[in-house]
């Protein structure tokens, strides 16, 4: 049974309002720590160099996390994988173009440049980025995603909430400290 909330499908078979939040909130924290992980793999691949490229301290970026609610939306349509993974390139790709762009416009930082690099849209968007998105959003929703539900469904609610909550602080202090202090690296 779904029920629908500010247009976006939300899987309620049984559970509570904080179920459903703290499970969307997972859903961001797994993006951004996957994002962080796949970052600094790959760049420590392609430049040699383990280095922080978020904008925040802690071992997250929030732009992943964005994408993984976006995709974690499309839950419904796992049945379809083709159309799954074109939408989960169309869904991150219009994110990080909408962030990349606001980052260079509005806010005056690149934290990242895609220029020179194969079907780039003013170096903020590419073909390799969103080819990527999409093969993650298809591990989150046929590996990670399955996991976490089987995880969730064997633990305490009480405790889930409570980490969640821990972590949510955790993270709220990190974007208050990271606005104050931290100074991202840019393009």
């Amino acid at each position: 049974m779904m029920r629908r909330t500010a247009a976006i499908p939300v899987p309620t078979e049984g559970k509570s309002r904080a179920d459903v939040l703290c499970n969307w909130f997972l859903a961001f924290l797994t993006g951004c720590l996957v994002g962080w992980i796949y970052e600094e793999i790959f760049y420590w691949i392609t430049e040699g160099m383990l280095r922080n490229r978020g904008i925040l301290y802690g071992p997250w970026l929030p732009i992943y996390g964005v994408g993984a609610l976006g995709i974690y939306a499309m839950k419904p349509l796992k049945r379809h994988p083709v159309l799954l993974f074109l939408l989960c390139v169309a869904v991150t790709g219009i994110v990080e173009y909408i962030i990349g762009y606001v980052g260079i416009h509005w806010l005056g930082i690149r934290l990242w440049d895609y220029r020179g690099l194969f079907w780039n849209l003013d170096g903020i968007i590419c073909l390799r980025s969103v080819v990527s998105f999409g093969i993650l959003g298809l591990a989150f929703h046929y590996i990670l995603e399955p996991m976490a539900e089987k995880g969730l469904r064997k633990a305490n609610p009480a405790v889930v909430h409570t980490v969640c909550l821990l972590i949510l602080a955790v993270f709220l202090i990190d974007c208050v400290l990271s606005a104050l202090f931290r100074v991202p690296i840019t393009y």
